[in-house]
């Protein structure tokens, strides 16, 4: 089913079935809520009893084939509202988040009092000038009066304001996860040939016992191709254990 979500001066888009166990998905930075399949194959493998909420944090032109970037306040935004509908639903008992790569910060960050699990899949630890220049320094990537351009690997072209690139830069990502890890246990998913995280150090939240983590052997940022499988029995895992606990 689908439905629109007012949101401040905006709306989100979500799709959704509702069970008793929900699964909201957070995507990333300048995608769309399932461009890269992975959040889509998790939802085919969810067990009976289980729902999910995709939704969309940007602005989406069908016609244009683009996505104009929010930014980082209005991502937590939106996730908020996203969840207190689903909280509001009668047939909802838990609530689950599956966030990757920024939306798995974003979800860090808005640090929700859902009773479900949090798996962050591939979090940054930075969102300084390294991770706008990854994105502004791609091939075909052009800067238009205050507006960068940029082709993503599935054809859409992301539309990123200099305002929002400032913001993200100002972000303490490992700050977030670490205050989220003093509160309530959370599960970290990475891969071990991630091409945007490649020098991320994760020691510090290793330290911690609040957070498990867990990595997927030959998985890219997007864990695509043959470590799709692993990325999924990984995260299958972690849900229904959380949900008999």
């Amino acid at each position: 089913m689908q439905l629109t979500l007012p949101v401040g001066q905006g709306s989100v888009a979500i799709e959704y079935e509702l069970a008793p166990q929900m699964v909201v998905f957070s995507h990333g930075f300048g995608v769309r809520r399932d461009a890269r399949g992975m959040f889509s194959d998790i939802v085919a493998a969810l067990p009976a009893g289980w729902g999910y909420v995709l939704f969309d944090y940007d602005v989406i032109d069908a016609l244009a084939n683009t996505q104009f970037v929010v930014g980082f306040n209005e991502r937590l935004l939106r996730l908020e509202a996203v969840l207190t509908w689903v909280h509001l639903q009668d047939a909802v008992e838990h609530i689950h988040i599956v966030g990757h790569s920024m939306g798995a910060l974003t979800a860090a960050s808005l640090a929700p009092e859902q009773t479900g699990a949090i798996i962050l899949l591939s979090p940054p630890l930075s969102l300084g000038l390294h991770f706008a220049e990854l994105y502004t320094r791609r091939p075909g990537a052009s800067h238009e009066g205050h507006t960068w351009l940029i082709p993503r690997s599935d054809g859409t072209t992301t539309l990123a304001d200099d305002t929002i690139l400032a913001e993200l830069v100002s972000v303490d990502a490992e700050g977030e996860l670490a205050k989220l890890a003093l509160f309530r246990p959370y599960t970290i998913i990475l891969a071990d040939s991630d091409e945007v995280l490649q020098d991320a150090d994760y020691t510090e939240l290793i330290t911690m016992p609040s957070v498990s983590m867990f990595t997927v052997e030959r998985a890219d940022h997007d864990f695509s191709g043959t470590a799709r499988a692993g990325l999924v029995d990984t995260v299958l895992s972690t849900l229904t254990s959380k949900s008999q606990t």
